[in-house]
């Protein structure tokens, strides 16, 4: 770990590698989420087939299996800190802002393992046309985005609370509402051969200002 007089970068790098090992020594919130989307994704083609063309229920089940599969396993970066007793000694190495822009990339970087893994399955198992690819993966990296900084606000703000995990849900989804409609739409109307571009700003709009506004947050968090 870097010490006091460390940039934030160094701090940032830090706290990311201590999340990958911590990670890769458990795996736990990875098989999670792998197995909550394969499982979901199987059931759903043997019980319903293939859907073809149905633009509309592909893009909103695309979203659904990565929405509830990342909810599955994000909201443990800093429950791990507090369950472990190590949020103390992180914050006398690092600023609260470094810690969370860390575990901020260590959840995108998640984000986008997972979806290497659901995304094309998801093509392959519910018969889904072609992408197109450049506004496909537009939205997708977007709203990977958006939905990544406001589960690492929202698990940083309940981390200490009882019942974190059922408040993490209930705090977490009102938040994601906006975001998940328009990656819906969005991914809905580059199959369909439509524009994308009020989604795509809707999406940047949304992600800048969680990300901003958790920046300022960060700080004030764990002064108690």
């Amino acid at each position: 770990m870097p010490s006091n007089g460390s940039s934030s970068a160094a701090a940032v790098w830090a706290v990311l590698r201590k999340e990958c090992r911590s990670e890769w020594r458990t795996r736990y919130g990875l098989n999670a989420a792998l197995l909550f989307a394969v499982t979901t994704l199987t059931a759903v083609s043997f019980a319903i087939g293939r859907l073809g063309n149905r633009t509309d229920l592909l893009a909103a089940l695309l979203w659904i299996v990565l929405l509830f599969a990342a909810l599955a396993s994000l909201s443990h970066a800093f429950v791990r800190e507090v369950e472990g007793r190590t949020l103390l000694l992180l914050r006398l190495v690092a600023s609260p802002a470094a810690i969370a822009t860390g575990k901020l990339v260590f959840n995108l970087l998640f984000l986008g393992v997972l979806e290497l893994v659901t995304v094309p399955l998801f093509l392959v198992l519910m018969g889904a046309p072609p992408p197109r690819w450049g506004a496909f993966l537009g939205i997708l990296g977007l709203g990977s985005i958006a939905l990544g900084g406001c589960a690492t606000l929202v698990g940083a703000v309940i981390s200490q609370a009882r019942g974190r995990g059922a408040l993490y849900a209930a705090v977490s989804f009102p938040l994601l509402l906006p975001m998940l409609a328009a990656a819906v739409s969005g991914t809905r109307a580059q199959w369909e051969g439509g524009p994308v571009g009020s989604e795509a700003r809707l999406l940047t709009a949304y992600a800048a200002a969680v990300v901003g506004a958790s920046l300022l947050l960060y700080d004030r968090l764990w002064e108690d």
